[in-house]
């Protein structure tokens, strides 16, 4: 077992010594480093021009703190981008008489389903104003047409679902 892992060190040796290159010097390497680092950011600046025109302008991110700075403040006060945790109301749990008979549990069920229902329909308005609302700041930005008619399906897509769906369930008519 010795010999094995001996000859397989010895093998990985020489053709790895077979393989450098004399030439590539460390000066030539942080050049040639320097060189695939800055025709990788001309390709990204090229993605993000698509995109998003103002992204070409590096200003506005030269005053954002290191990263580090950036986590260690966000680990102990919070990240002040999150959105805020909103408690649902707690779902009232099946009791003992609807878990034993059948039929009531079913009418269980029921309930929780049209409340689940209830509450996709009562939350597509919010939803289609603020995807509306972000259409209209990307049209006001220049964002790519694709992308702007990608929201806007979203938007006729949501709008179909809540028809299709108080079509469906007219009990669960909000008055929105």
């Amino acid at each position: 077992m010795k010999y094995l892992i001996f000859s397989a060190c010895l093998i990985a040796a020489f053709f790895w010594l077979q393989n450098k290159d004399e030439s590539d010097t460390p000066a030539t390497a942080i050049t040639s480093a320097r060189v695939n680092a800055s025709a990788a950011s001309e390709s990204k600046k090229h993605w993000l021009a698509r995109f998003y025109p103002e992204a070409g302008n590096q200003a506005a991110h030269a005053a954002d703190p290191p990263a580090a700075e950036s986590m260690a403040e966000a680990r102990i006060n919070g990240e002040s981008r999150t959105p805020p945790i909103i408690r649902q109301a707690q779902n009232i749990a099946a009791t003992p008489a609807e878990l034993a008979d059948h039929a009531a549990y079913q009418q269980y069920e029921a309930r929780q389903n049209m409340q689940e229902l209830a509450a996709f329909s009562k939350a597509v308005p919010a939803q289609i104003a603020q995807l509306q609302e972000d259409i209209r700041k990307g049209k006001a930005l220049g964002i790519a047409p694709e992308l702007i008619a990608q929201q806007e399906r979203k938007v006729a897509e949501l709008q179909a679902m809540r028809q299709q769906l108080l079509t469906a369930h007219p009990e669960i008519n909000t008055g929105q």
